[in-house]
């Protein structure tokens, strides 16, 4: 009996956690304005960042932008790469991203970048369309939402990492 009491109790923290997750993720209404912000409000990514499942980096900013890369990978080997770069856009950030396969064959076209816009900013969160950065000193953790295809649910991905540099 008290297996089950504690396999119940697990699998409600688990959907208590995406749950939690998926309240972190967040988009622009259609027509809504970016939100404002500044590359000093992304201190929180400058870095080296390690967990299980994904690395990062993030540079402090330097002429005029962050630069950044992700390494997303399982026991088998990398399943995705990206470069990100943010750059000032108005009074807000736009971020560009590329994306490669473990092949290192791009998702964009040779001259085409993904974009995200800049959600908001508050102390703790970067918000950007369907990812979350959550900063808190040597733990960073990324949030992902991936819309779901053909009315099926969204992909909700969590990478917690910590600080190595």
């Amino acid at each position: 009996m008290n297996r089950i009491v504690f396999a119940v109790a697990g699998l409600a923290a688990l959907a208590l956690g995406f749950a939690a997750q998926a309240q972190d993720i967040r988009v622009l209404a259609p027509g809504a304005a970016p939100g404002a912000a500044t590359l000093a409000d992304l201190k929180g990514l400058t870095g080296e960042w390690a967990g299980a499942g994904a690395s990062a980096g993030f540079s402090a900013p330097a002429a005029g932008e962050i630069v950044g890369h992700l390494l997303i990978y399982t026991d088998q080997g990398p399943r995705v790469q990206e470069i990100w770069i943010f750059r000032p856009e108005g009074n807000s950030i736009l971020v560009r991203q590329k994306h490669y396969d473990a092949a290192l064959t791009d998702r964009e076209d040779k001259d085409k970048w993904a974009e995200r816009k800049l959600v908001a900013v508050d102390p703790g969160h970067i918000f950007l369309e369907n990812v979350t950065w959550v900063t808190n000193g040597d733990v960073l953790e990324l949030h992902v939402r991936i819309p779901g295809q053909n009315g099926a649910a969204p992909t909700l991905l969590n990478y917690p990492m910590r600080r190595v540099k």
